[in-house]
């Protein structure tokens, strides 16, 4: 089976955005960001009688909700500018005993055979196969 694909900025944003927020580490940073959020809102509307939050209650918040994402996000950008393997048209030949892929420009050529393969994972829109080098 051939196959011709493009990979665009936004679709490599979404993915690797997707991985990242899926990982059992990111959802509890994200669920102790929204229990943060919970406490401080509840806090100013005076709904409970809950202990002032401190500065250091801010900056967490701000660390999880706003570096963090912008960290993620500024890598992705520069590993998707600094690889011309990404943007580029990948041409994949799916054969039985291994995957061919070469990229519209020729700069690269790669088989990996299917023993190599560890992983296959069906997203919504992908199959990510991981491979052991």
């Amino acid at each position: 089976m051939k196959l011709k694909v493009k990979v665009t900025i936004r679709q490599y944003l979404s993915i690797l955005f997707s991985l990242a927020y899926t990982k059992p580490l990111m959802i509890l940073l994200v669920s102790f960001a929204s229990l943060l959020v919970l406490w401080i809102a509840l806090y100013h509307l005076e709904i409970l009688n809950l202990p002032e939050p401190v500065i250091y209650q801010y900056i967490t918040l701000l660390l999880i909700a706003v570096i963090q994402p912008m960290v993620i996000f500024i890598t992705i950008i520069r590993n998707y500018y600094s690889s011309n393997h990404l943007r580029e048209t990948l041409d994949m030949d799916l054969a039985e005993d291994e995957i061919r892929i070469r990229a519209g420009g020729e700069s690269f050529y790669m088989e990996i055979l299917w023993p190599k393969i560890y992983k296959i994972v069906e997203k919504k829109q992908w199959f990510l196969i991981y491979q052991n080098n």
